[in-house]
């Protein structure tokens, strides 16, 4: 059995997702703890579910997903995983959060482990199918996970509505293409774990989004 467990977090209100399965393999998704108590929040529920934690991993590197990486990835000796497409963005952590005038706290680990598309993320039985879903960011990727008929889709979907495309390197006709090609062509029922935001399905983001339904 397979567990997704979200947590809200930071002043952007990002969705970081705790998964784990009964042997307590965990991996977490998109760290956006940014203040002291909310990494306590995570490092608690760690401790108390005695859950082994294997991998930080990023659907996209925008700086509401990753104030917790620099914590996580010192804390249990992990190197998060990124999609090779966007290590610039990444790596550019300190600028960006200059830029919207938000103090940096840590710095995030500059050892990276790259995603392969065409490989299976294993941890445990904690398993992940990926599919590259370009558009809000240049290398964003999305985690589908069989055993519990869901994906994690970072920042392209969201409940009615799309990632935004107006920061570097978004395109909003790729998003649209790459929602319709990579997400809709999965079964209807298919949980979808949003990066903000309520979960939605498949199913009705494909009868119910204006910016994709027409």
């Amino acid at each position: 059995m397979v567990t997704i467990k979200k947590f809200v977090f930071n002043p952007f209100s990002e969705n970081t997702y705790v998964v784990f399965d009964e042997n307590n393999t965990a991996v977490i998704i998109d760290p956006g703890m940014y203040y002291t108590e909310e990494e306590k929040i995570i490092d608690d529920f760690i401790s108390k579910n005695d859950l082994e934690l294997k991998a930080i991993i990023h659907t996209h590197s925008h700086l509401d997903h990753m104030f917790g990486t620099a914590h996580l990835a010192e804390k249990y000796q992990l190197s998060p995983y990124l999609f090779e497409k966007d290590f610039e963005t990444y790596k550019n952590f300190e600028r960006v959060c200059e830029m919207y005038g938000i103090p940096i706290r840590k710095k995030p680990t500059e050892n990276l482990q790259s995603i392969d598309l065409n490989q299976e993320l294993v941890f445990g039985q904690v398993k992940f199918n990926v599919r590259y879903v370009p558009g809000h960011a240049p290398g964003h990727i999305v985690l589908i996970n069989s055993a519990t008929n869901s994906v994690i889709n970072g920042d392209c979907l969201f409940y009615e509505s799309i990632g935004r495309t107006d920061l570097p390197g978004g395109n909003h006709n790729l998003l649209l293409d790459s929602i319709r090609k990579e997400l809709f062509t999965l079964p209807k029922d298919t949980k979808v774990y949003c990066g903000h935001g309520p979960e939605t399905s498949i199913g009705h983001e494909i009868l119910n989004n204006p910016f994709l339904n027409y």
